[in-house]
C-alpha cells in the first residue's frame, strides 16, 4: 500500500496543531525555569557609582584615572585636616600624614532628602555621602528612585569607621547630647537611612568585617538576590579618616607606610596608606537585568566568606583560609582555576601580608594547566587603602575592566618581594595596561581580608546572554550642596564645582540707623535722574571726583556725621579702548584720592546698571560687571570704608531702604529688580558624574593661547576624544604641535584683521567650526596704587578684545560650545589683581549675555592651577595660596571634569580648590559678608535672634493678626531647623518636606507655644502641615479679646475724679496689658 508522506511544515498544519506545538513548547521551557537552581544564577551588575579620591566621582572617573595610572594620594594631606579640624597636637603629631583625601566632607544637599539642618549636621558624613552616591548609582543603573519606592529593594553596606563621632565628643559640652547624635552615627543608621530616604522595604544590613566589610557586603546581597529575598540589592561601603587617634595607633604599630604609599608585593613594601571613598554598585538577578533590558558590566558568578579562625593572632593572615575562601568562590561559581584569567589582590603591602597572599594564591592556582600565567594588580596602588569599603572599590575595578577588556597597570612595583617565590608563582604583576583581545569568556577574582579574620572573595565575568539594553542611563541628581558640620570645619583636599546662588532679600532684614550724609561725585558717568535723587536728600552736597581732596576743607557745617561717597557709574556703556582708558583713570584718581582724605568715609557706594545676572536681568552689560571686579579687588586692599554696589536696571529703591543700606557691611552686593532685592551667594553646586562625550571626527576646534598651560591640556584631551582637528594659536612663532590633528597657527587674537584672516582660511580649507575655547591671557601683579591705564590695557587685550574679536568674526551659531577660561578673581576679586578681575569679568558678562541670545556659550571661572603661566610663579607662591585657603589644584584633576563642565546646562562654572576655614576667615577680616553663608557650617550661621513673648491678644485686626503668626511661624521654623537667617521659606512647604521629623515637630509646638502663648498641639501640625495653613488656623481658633465698655456716669473729666478714683482706673486699665 502506498502512502503519502505528510509535510510537517507550519504551512500544512492544523490549528489544532498548531496550539499543540505551542502548547509543547511553553511545558518545556516552564520545565528549564523549574530545573533552573537560582541558587546558582548569575548576578549582573546594573549600576555603579563612586567618589574617591583626587576628585573622582564617577566610575567614568575611576577608570580613566585607571587606565592613565593615576596615584591618587595627599601628601601631608591629613595633618592640614586635623589642625584645621582642632584636634590635640599630640596624637597630630604621632600619626602618619599621609591619605587619599576625598573633596569637601562637609558638603551635603539635606533638602533633597527631606532632612533640617539641625539633624544633618549630627548625621556621620559617611551616612550622607552615601545617600548621594547611592542616588549617582542608580541614575547609572537608568532606575529612578520613585520606582523602586515600596519595593523590597535590599541595601547592604561595608562601614566599620565612627570617627565622626569621636570628633563631636570633643566639642563643646552643648554639641555632646542631641536626639539626632544616636541616629546620626550609628553603623546601622548608614543602612537604614538609605532604606528610609528611598522608602525601600527589604533587607537592610550595615557590615562590620573592618577591611572586607564591603565585599562582605556584596555577598550578602547577591545571596539575599538568590533567596528572592528582593529584587534589587544596592551595595555600598563608605570610610573617612577624620580622627587622628586610629592613625596615630596604626602608625605606632609599624602599619603605615612613612612614605604614604601601597607597594604591593614590591620588595620596598612597607605599609599601607589609608585612604577614603564610597562607592555603590546595584544588582540584580541576570533573568531579571535581561528581562528589564538593562546595561550589564559584569557579572558576579560566586563568591565566598570565611574565617581565619585559630591562626597566629587575630590580625594575623593564614594563607590556608584564603585558599580555602577562594577554592569556595570557585565552586560557587561552577569554575575551575584555569578559567580565572585576572586576580584583584588584597595587596596592602604590608611586610608580612603580601608574602602570605602570594602563598595562598599559589596553593589555588599553583597546579593551572593553563600556560599563561595570572595576573595580579590591586586597585590600593592607585587610591590607597579604603578600609571598609576597600573590597568594592577592588570589585568595581574588576568589573570595568571586564567591561573594557582592558587591566589597568599596578602601580609603584619596581622590584619583585624577595620573601615571594616568583619562579614558582602562578602569577605575574600586571605593570602595564593589558589588553583582552580573544572571544574567550573573561573571568576575574577580587579578594578583601579584613584585619580580624573575615575574608572573602569574589568571581566576577562578562556576560554571555545577549542582551539588546533598552533602559538609558539616567541624569545624575543635581544636588544643592552646603556645609553641614560640627565644630571646626576640615579643609577641602581637592578642587570643587561652585555657583552663584542669587537669592531675596527683604529690606526689613537691615537696622533701621540714623542717616548719613551723602556727598555725590560728579563724573559725568552717572544719571541726571539719579543725580537728582540723591541730591534732593536733606544735607547731600556735590564734588567733581577729582576734587575730592577739598571735602576735608570744606565748613564746619559738614561736621564730624558719618558720610558716604556716591560714585555713579550706571550711565556707562560699551566703549572703544580710549573710552575704557578714560573710565578707568577716573577709578584710579578717585580710590588715591579716597586714600588722602583726613576722614575716611564710612561706606562708599557704587551704583551700576545692569551688572550683575540676578533674576530679572535680561540686559547684561559685560562692561559694567567688569567695572564691580575692580571694585571688589580694590576693597581688599583699601581697608577701612565698606565699598558696596547697588546695581539697578531703571530707578533706584526707596530712601529708607538705602539709607540703612549703606550703613551695613554684610550685603556687599545688591540687585534692584522690579521692586525686588536680591544678593549674590557662593554655593556648592556639584559636577554630575562624568558622562563619556566625544568631539566630532569631521569638526574642527579652536583653542586660543593653546601653547598656554591651560590650552595644552585641552587640547590633548580633545585629541583623545576624536576631535578631526584641533587648532591651537598664539603670538609665538614656535610651530611644534602635539600629533597630525593638532595644529598651529600664529595669531594675535587682539587684532580683528588677523582673526577675520582664520575665518576665511577656515572657510576655505572647508573646515566646519565645532568648539571654541578661549584661553588666551596675560597677567601681571601690581597694587592699585601703582597701576596705570597701561597696565590695565594690557591684561584687558587678550581677554576683553580677543573676545570681541571672536564673537565678530567667527560663526558662534554652527558652535556646539564657546567656552572662556576665567578666573576666581573675576568673582570675588583679588589682591594686586583688580585688571586681572575687571579683565576675566568682562569676559563672564559677555558669554552670560551670549548664553541670553541662544549661542552654546559658558565661562568657567578657575582656581589657581599647579604650573599654570597664569599664576604668576613666585619663590613662595604655592606657600601663599594654600595660606590664603585656595591651594592650586593639579591638571589630572582636570581632565576628568572636562566633560562634565562642557555638558553642564549652568552658563557659569566656578571651580577651585577651597580652604573654607582659612580663605572664609581671610575673607570675612572685616565682619560677615553675606555672599559666603552657604559655605559656613548651620551653627555657625548668624541665627535669628530670640524675641520677647508675642501677645496676639493685642491685635484686634484679623488680617493683622494672621500676617503676625505667619512671621513668627516662620521664624521659630528657621530656629529650629537650624537654618541661616537669611533663607527664605516656602510657607506652603510642608513641615515634613523640610526636613522636620517628629523630633524637631515637638520641638516646633514647644516653641510656638512658648512663643505665642497658645495650646497648639503636634496633631494640628499634621493637619495643616504649612505654616500658610497652620497660621490660618490659629488665627480662625484665636479667642479674640473684645475691650470691655467705659461705663458712663455722672463723672465725666479726670478733674472731677478723686485721687483714689483714678488711681483705681489706672490700675484696671494697666490689667488689660
Amino acid at each position: 500500500m502506498n502512502t503519502t508522506a505528510q509535510s510537517t511544515s507550519h504551512d500544512t498544519l492544523s490549528s489544532l496543531q498548531k496550539s499543540f506545538l505551542i502548547i509543547r513548547n511553553l511545558e518545556r521551557k516552564l520545565e528549564e525555569e523549574k530545573s533552573r537552581d537560582p541558587l546558582t544564577e548569575e548576578i549582573a551588575v546594573v549600576g555603579m557609582a563612586c567618589h574617591l579620591p583626587g576628585g573622582i566621582r564617577s566610575v567614568q572617573d575611576f577608570w580613566d584615572a585607571l587606565l592613565t595610572g593615576e596615584d591618587l594620594i595627599a601628601d601631608n594631606g591629613l595633618t592640614a585636616r586635623w589642625q584645621d579640624m582642632g584636634h590635640q597636637q599630640g596624637p597630630v603629631s604621632r600619626a602618619m600624614p599621609h591619605a587619599g583625601l576625598l573633596d569637601d566632607i562637609t558638603l551635603f544637599d539635606n533638602e533633597y532628602f527631606h532632612i533640617s539642618p539641625a539633624e544633618a549636621r549630627y548625621i556621620d558624613p559617611q551616612q550622607r555621602q552615601l545617600l548621594m552616591v547611592v542616588g549617582n548609582a542608580l541614575a547609572d543603573a537608568g532606575i529612578s528612585p520613585e520606582s523602586l519606592k515600596g519595593t523590597d529593594t535590599g541595601v547592604f553596606t561595608g562601614i566599620s569607621a565612627f570617627d565622626y563621632s569621636l570628633h563631636i565628643m570633643q566639642q563643646d559640652d552643648k554639641y555632646m547630647v542631641d536626639p539626632y547624635l544616636g541616629s546620626g552615627n550609628s553603623l546601622s543608621g548608614a543602612s537604614g537611612r538609605i532604606s528610609y530616604c528611598y522608602g525601600f522595604h527589604g533587607p537592610c544590613l550595615s557590615i562590620d568585617t573592618a577591611c572586607s566589610s564591603s565585599l562582605v557586603a556584596l555577598h550578602q546581597g547577591a545571596e539575599s538576590l538568590k533567596r528572592n529575598e528582593c529584587k534589587v540589592a544596592i551595595v555600598s561601603g563608605a570610610n573617612l579618616v577624620l580622627s587622628p587617634y586610629l592613625q596615630a595607633s596604626l602608625t605606632e604599630a609599624g602599619m603605615l607606610s612613612p612614605d604614604g604609599r601601597c607597594k604591593a608585593f614590591d620588595d620596598s613594601a612597607n605599609g599601607y596608606v589609608r585612604s577614603e571613598g564610597c562607592l555603590s554598585v546595584v544588582l540584580k538577578r541576570l533573568s531579571d537585568a535581561v528581562n528589564d533590558g538593562d546595561r550589564i558590566y559584569a557579572c558576579i558568578k560566586g563568591s565566598a566568606v570565611a574565617q581565619d579562625g585559630a591562626s597566629g593572632g587575630l590580625t594575623v593572615p593564614d594563607p590556608g583560609s584564603q585558599a580555602k575562601v577562594i577554592r569556595n568562590a570557585l565552586s560557587a561559581a561552577g569554575m575551575q582555576p584555569d578559567d580565572i584569567s585576572f586576580i584583584e589582590g588584597h595587596g596592602t603591602g604590608t611586610s608580612l601580608g603580601d608574602p602570605v597572599e602570594a602563598e595562598g594564591l599559589k596553593q589555588v592556582f599553583g597546579n593551572r594547566t593553563a600556560g599563561k600565567k595570572l595576573l595580579l594588580g590591586s586597585v590600593k596602588s592607585n587610591v590607597g587603602h579604603l578600609e571598609a569599603a576597600a573590597g568594592l572599590a577592588g570589585f568595581i575595578k574588576v568589573c570595568l575592566s571586564i567591561h573594557h577588556r582592558q587591566l589597568p597597570p599596578h602601580l609603584h612595583f619596581q622590584q619583585p618581594n624577595h620573601h615571594i617565590d616568583w619562579d614558582n608563582m602562578p602569577f605575574q604583576i600586571n605593570t602595564d595596561t593589558q589588553g583582552f583581545n580573544n572571544d574567550s569568556r573573561l573571568t576575574g577574582g577580587v579578594s578583601s581580608f579584613g584585619f580580624t579574620g573575615t575574608i572573602a572573595h569574589c568571581i566576577v565575568t562578562a556576560c554571555e546572554t545577549t542582551t539588546t539594553t533598552t533602559r538609558k542611563q539616567l541624569p545624575a541628581p543635581r544636588f544643592h550642596l552646603k556645609s553641614h558640620w560640627l565644630g571646626k570645619l576640615p579643609g577641602a583636599s581637592a578642587a570643587g564645582c561652585y555657583g552663584i546662588q542669587w537669592k531675596q532679600l527683604e529690606p526689613a532684614i537691615l537696622e533701621e540707623k540714623e542717616v548719613l550724609q551723602y556727598v555725590y561725585l560728579e563724573t559725568g558717568e552717572g544719571t541726571d535722574l539719579n543725580r537728582q535723587w540723591f541730591l534732593n536728600k536733606s544735607g547731600t552736597i556735590s564734588l567733581p571726583y577729582d576734587r575730592l581732596s577739598t571735602l576735608d576743607s570744606l565748613n564746619s557745617g559738614f561736621g564730624q556725621r558719618p558720610f558716604c561717597l556716591v560714585y555713579d557709574l550706571s550711565a556707562l556703556q560699551e566703549t572703544d579702548e580710549a573710552g575704557l582708558r578714560n573710565v578707568y583713570q577716573q577709578l584710579l584718581t578717585f580710590f588715591r584720592s579716597v586714600q588722602q582724605l583726613g576722614r575716611t568715609p564710612a561706606a562708599i557706594l557704587f551704583v551700576t546698571r545692569n551688572a550683575f545676572n540676578a533674576p530679572g536681568n535680561d540686559d547684561l552689560s559685560a562692561f559694567q560687571y567688569s567695572l564691580t571686579a575692580f571694585i571688589k579687588s580694590v576693597s581688599l586692599e583699601m581697608r577701612g570704608a565698606v565699598m558696596l554696589v547697588l546695581d539697578i536696571d531703571k530707578q533706584l529703591p526707596d530712601a529708607v531702604f538705602l539709607d540703612n543700606y549703606v550703613q551695613q557691611s554684610c550685603f556687599r552686593e545688591i540687585s534692584f529688580r522690579d521692586g525686588r532685592l536680591w544678593y549674590p551667594a557662593l554655593t556648592a553646586s556639584g559636577l554630575s558624574p562624568a558622562v563619556e562625550i566625544s568631539c566630532d571626527p569631521g569638526g574642527t576646534y579652536l583653542i586660543t593661547g593653546g601653547k598656554g598651560s591651560l590650552g595644552a591640556h585641552l587640547a590633548e584631551w580633545m585629541v583623545q576624544k576624536g576631535a578631526g582637528t584641533v587648532i591651537i594659536t598664539g603670538r609665538s612663532i614656535n610651530s611644534n604641535t602635539a600629533g597630525d590633528r593638532v595644529i598651529y597657527r600664529q595669531l594675535d587674537i587682539t587684532d580683528a584683521a588677523a582673526v577675520r584672516g582664520l575665518a576665511d582660511w577656515l572657510l576655505k580649507e572647508k573646515k566646519i567650526l565645532k568648539g571654541i575655547v578661549h584661553a588666551a591671557g596675560t597677567n601681571s601683579r601690581c597694587l592699585q596704587n601703582n597701576l596705570t591705564t597701561d597696565d590695565i590695557m594690557y591684561v584687558a587685550g587678550p581677554k576683553i578684545t580677543g573676545l570681541q574679536n571672536i564673537a565678530a568674526c567667527l560663526p558662534l551659531e554652527q558652535l556646539d560650545f564657546l567656552v572662556t577660561y576665567s578666573s576666581i578673581a573675576a568673582v570675588w576679586g583679588s589682591g594686586m589683581l583688580s585688571h586681572y578681575a575687571a579683565a576675566n569679568a568682562y569676559m563672564d558678562g559677555f558669554i552670560l549675555r551670549l548664553r541670553k541670545q541662544g549661542i552654546a556659550a559658558k565661562t568657567i571661572n578657575w582656581g589657581p592651577w599647579e604650573g599654570s603661566n597664569m599664576m604668576l610663579e613666585t619663590e613662595n607662591s604655592v606657600d601663599l595660596l594654600k595660606e590664603s585657603g585656595v591651594p592650586p589644584f593639579n591638571a589630572g584633576a582636570v581632565r576628568r571634569i572636562y566633560s562634565s563642565l562642557l555638558v553642564a546646562d549652568t552658563p557659569q562654572l566656578i571651580y577651585v580648590r577651597l580652604d573654607t576655614t582659612r580663605f572664609i576667615a581671610m575673607m570675612e577680616m572685616q565682619g560677615p559678608v553675606a555672599f559666603w553663608e552657604n559655605l559656613r557650617p548651620a551653627e555657625n550661621r548668624s541665627e535669628q535672634p530670640v524675641e520677647g513673648k508675642t501677645d496676639l491678644s493685642l491685635i484686634a485686626d484679623d488680617v493683622e493678626r494672621q500676617d503676625l503668626i505667619r512671621k513668627e511661624l516662620v521664624r521659630l521654623v528657621k530656629q529650629v531647623l537650624a537654618m541661616e537667617g537669611e533663607a527664605p521659606v516656602d510657607i506652603t512647604r510642608s513641615f515634613s518636606d523640610m526636613g522636620m521629623d517628629s523630633i524637631l515637630l515637638v520641638k516646633y509646638v514647644q516653641c510656638i507655644n512658648a512663643q505665642l502663648g497658645l495650646t497648639v498641639t503636634t496633631n494640628m501640625l499634621f493637619n495643616y502641615p504649612t505654616i500658610s495653613g497652620l497660621s490660618a488656623y490659629v488665627n480662625s481658633r484665636f479667642e479674640k479679646v473684645v475691650a470691655p465698655q467705659v461705663k458712663t456716669g455722672k463723672i465725666s473729666s479726670l478733674y472731677d475724679m478723686s485721687d483714689e478714683e483714678v488711681l483705681k482706673m489706672v490700675s484696671e486699665e494697666m490689667q488689660k496689658y
